[in-house]
C-alpha cells in the first residue's frame, strides 16, 4: 500500500496518516505536475495548510481523476472543486457546530460516534458545496447556535435537512471535507475523543490501517496526588501568576489585556481580547497582592502597586457631581457597572482587612460613596449608570427607587465591598447599605434574577454572605450562608465542580443567540463556568473559612481548589500555560462547552474574572493559615 499526501507543508492530520504503516510520499502540488502516480494506490489531498482553499492544478486534477476513476480512494481536505463538486469562497464561520448523521451504510459510518454527536471546530474556515452527485452521502453538516451539549437528540432526517455539509462521501472512493481539518491538535478541536474517532476512520478507510499515534494534546492537564497537594498548589500559583505577567499592558502601567477570546483560528492561533477594563486590572492586582503577601515576593508587591495606581488615577472620577465614579474600560468611559467596580477594589479593601494596609483606600472609599448614592432604598443598585444622564435629578430618582435589579450577578460583590468598608473604616452607612442589599437579595433568593444560571448565583453569594457574618456574628446570617453552600453542594460533579443549573431555565441569557449566552443547555450538563460560577468560589469558601474557623468551610475550599489544580493548563504556548478557560468538561475532562456566546465563549481565558479570581482565592486560604 502507497500513500500519496499532496500538501504544502506537513500538519497534524499527514502525521497521523503517516502513522498509519503504509509507505507514504508527501509533496506540494508543484512538485507532481510532471510526475506518474500511478504508483500510488490512495491519495490524501490537504488544503487547510493554507488560509485561501486549494484549487487543484488542472495538469494535477486530470492525473487524480484518472486514479480515482481506477477506484481508488482520495481523501480532499478545503479543496474547492474535484468530481462533481465545487464550492464557495472560503467564510470564517462562529457559532456553527458540527453535528454527525450517521450513514444507513455501515461502510461509511463511523465508530464511536452515534447520531447527534456534536464537533465543535471553533472559528474555522468553510467552503460551501454548491453541487453535489445526487449519490453523496454526508457525514457531518453545519447547524448555528445547536441547543445541546454534546449530542442533539435529532434523527438524521433532522439533522441533514437542508443544512450545509461539511463531510460526505461523493463517492464510494472519494471522501471530501469542506473545512480546514490539517491542524485539528493545534486548532483544539472538541471533544477531543470524538475528532479523535473520526480521524481514525479517515485513516483507515484510507489507508486499511488506523493510526499508531496522535499528537500530544496543546493543553494538557495534571492529576493531583493529594500527599503533594501544597507543593502543587505552589506551582498551580506560581504558573498562574506568570500566565498574569504576559498579559500586563505596559508593565501594567496601562491595566492589564483582558486575556483571549474564544476565537481560535484552524492553524490554532487564539485571537488576543485587547480591552482594557478597570475589574481586571484591579482583580489581577489583588492576585498579584496576596502573592508578594504569600512569598514575600516584592515584585508582585510592584506589580500590584501599579494597577492599583491606574484602577485609582485615570480610571476614576476624582471631582464633580461624579466624584469617585469607577469607569468601566477605556472604550466605555462613562459607564459604571457596580459589580465591577467592586472586583476593582476589592483588593485594596482586603489588604486593609489582612493587613491595616491604607494605601489608596481613600480612592476605594470614594468608589462606595459613589455607588451608595446612586443606590435604591432597598439597597440594590440597577445594572449599571451612564454619567452622560446621571444628573441630581437622576441620581435623587435612583435613591427613591424601590430596588435597582436584584441579581447576584450585578450587586452580591457591591454588597461585599460594602462590609469591607466597614471594617475599615467603621463607617455605618456602609454596614446598613451592605446588610439590607444582601438581605433583599436572599428575600427573593433562589428566584433572584439570573444572568446565566442558578449555579452562578449561588456561587456570587458565598463570598458576601460571609463577609456579612464576618460583620454581624448573627445566627440568621449565619444560616443564610449555610443554606447558600447547602444548594449549591446538590451540584457538585464527582470531578470537583460544580455543574450550571437554572431552573425553569429563566436566566436572562439561557439559550440565547447573537449575544451573551450561557454554557447552560440542559440542567444534567457536566459543565463548569470559570467565568460566571465556580471561580468565584475558592475565595467565598476560603474567607468563610476565615470568618467561622470551621473545617466544612475549608474542605469546601480544599475541594475547588483541588479541581483548579486539575483544569489549570498545562501547555507549551505561553498564552495558554497557567491559565484556566471558561468551560470545562467534567464527563470528558477537557476544555469544552456551547460555544455560542458572543464574547466569552467556552474557549476564552479572563484574566480578571477567572484567573485573577481563582489565585486571589488560592492564596488567601494559604495566606491565613500561614499568618
Amino acid at each position: 500500500m502507497k500513500l500519496l499526501i499532496i500538501t504544502q507543508r506537513e500538519s497534524d492530520l499527514s502525521h497521523v496518516l503517516k502513522s498509519c504503516g503504509v509507505e507514504t510520499d508527501l509533496y506540494p502540488v508543484s512538485a507532481l505536475i510532471e510526475k506518474d502516480i500511478s504508483a500510488y494506490d490512495c491519495f490524501a489531498v490537504i488544503g487547510g495548510t493554507q488560509e485561501e482553499n486549494m484549487v487543484l492544478d488542472a495538469r494535477m486534477r486530470a492525473k487524480l481523476e484518472e486514479q480515482t476513476a481506477l477506484g481508488k480512494k482520495i481523501y480532499l481536505e478545503y479543496n474547492n472543486s474535484y468530481g462533481h463538486v465545487y464550492s464557495d469562497r472560503p467564510k470564517q464561520i462562529s457559532h456553527h457546530r458540527l453535528v454527525y448523521a450517521a450513514p444507513a451504510h455501515t461502510a461509511y459510518a463511523v465508530e464511536g460516534l452515534e447520531t447527534g454527536d456534536i464537533l465543535d471546530d471553533h472559528y474555522n474556515h468553510y467552503i460551501k458545496p454548491w453541487v453535489q452527485h445526487k449519490g453523496a452521502v454526508p457525514l457531518l453538516v453545519y447547524h448555528d447556535y445547536v441547543p445541546a451539549h454534546s449530542h442533539w437528540s435529532k434523527s438524521v432526517e433532522e439533522i441533514i435537512g437542508k443544512q450545509p455539509w461539511a463531510m460526505w462521501f461523493s463517492a464510494s472512493n472519494i471522501l471530501m471535507t469542506a473545512f480546514r481539518l490539517c491542524d485539528f491538535n493545534q486548532a483544539r478541536l472538541a471533544p477531543q475523543k470524538k475528532w479523535h474517532s473520526l480521524i481514525t476512520f479517515i485513516a483507515k478507510w484510507l489507508t486499511g490501517n488506523e493510526p499508531a499515534a496522535f499528537p500530544t494534546p496543546v493543553c494538557q492537564f495534571i492529576e493531583l496526588q493529594p500527599e503533594n497537594f501544597d507543593a502543587t498548589l505552589d506551582n498551580t500559583i506560581s504558573a498562574g501568576i506568570q500566565w498574569l505577567k504576559r498579559y500586563l499592558a505596559d508593565g501594567g502601567k496601562q491595566g492589564i489585556l483582558e486575556g483571549l477570546t474564544h476565537h481560535i483560528l484552524p492553524d490554532g492561533t487564539n485571537l488576543v481580547a485587547t480591552t482594557i477594563r478597570t475589574d481586571c486590572a484591579g482583580e489581577a492586582g489583588g492576585a498579584f497582592r496576596l502573592h508578594g503577601l504569600l512569598y514575600n515576593d516584592q515584585e508582585s508587591h510592584c506589580l500590584a502597586d501599579t494597577l492599583e495606581d491606574f484602577c485609582f488615577g485615570p480610571m476614576q472620577v476624582h471631582e464633580g457631581i461624579h466624584k469617585g465614579m469607577v469607569r468601566w474600560t477605556e472604550t466605555a468611559w462613562d459607564i459604571c457597572y457596580q459589580d465591577d467596580v467592586a472586583r476593582a477594589i476589592l483588593p485594596t479593601l482586603l489588604y486593609c482587612v489582612l493587613t491595616g494596609e491604607r494605601r489608596k483606600l481613600d480612592h476605594a472609599l470614594d468608589a462606595l460613596d459613589f455607588l451608595t448614592k446612586t443606590t435604591s432604598k432597598d439597597g440594590i443598585r440597577i445594572s449599571r449608570t451612564s454619567n452622560s444622564t446621571l444628573d441630581e435629578d437622576e441620581i435623587k430618582r435612583l435613591q427613591e427607587a424601590s430596588t435597582g435589579t436584584p441579581s447576584a450577578h450585578y450587586n452580591a460583590y457591591y454588597h461585599a465591598t460594602l462590609l469591607l468598608g466597614y471594617l475599615c473604616t467603621g463607617k455605618q452607612e456602609y454596614l446598613d447599605m451592605g446588610r439590607k442589599g444582601l438581605e433583599s437579595l436572599m428575600a427573593m433568593y433562589p428566584e433572584t434574577r439570573r444572568e446565566q444560571s442558578e449555579t452562578e448565583e449561588m456561587c456570587r453569594l458565598i463570598f458576601p454572605l460571609a463577609c456579612l457574618y464576618g460583620v454581624t456574628k448573627e445566627k440568621f446570617h449565619y444560616d443564610l450562608l449555610n443554606r447558600v453552600c447547602a444548594d449549591l453542594e446538590k451540584h457538585r460533579h464527582p470531578f470537583g465542580g460544580y455543574c450550571e443549573w437554572d431552573m425553569g431555565y429563566k436566566a436572562t441569557y439561557a439559550r440565547k443567540v447573537n449575544t451573551e449566552c450561557s454554557l447552560l443547555a440542559e440542567n444534567g450538563d457536566p459543565v463548569a463556568d470559570l467565568l460566571y460560577s465556580t471561580n468565584w468560589l475558592s475565595l467565598g469558601f476560603a474567607y468563610a473559612y476565615m470568618v467561622t474557623k470551621e473545617q466544612k468551610f475549608k474542605d469546601l475550599w480544599h475541594n475547588v481548589a483541588s479541581f483548579f489544580i486539575r483544569t489549570q493548563i498545562h501547555s507549551e504556548n505561553k498564552w495558554l500555560d497557567g491559565g484556566w478557560c471558561r468551560a470545562f468538561d467534567m464527563d470528558t475532562q477537557e476544555i469544552y462547552g456551547v460555544p455560542h456566546d458572543v464574547g466569552w465563549a467556552a474557549c476564552c481565558i479572563e484574566s480578571g474574572w477567572t484567573v485573577s479570581e481563582i489565585l486571589l482565592g488560592l492564596q488567601w486560604m494559604q495566606y491565613i493559615e500561614k499568618k
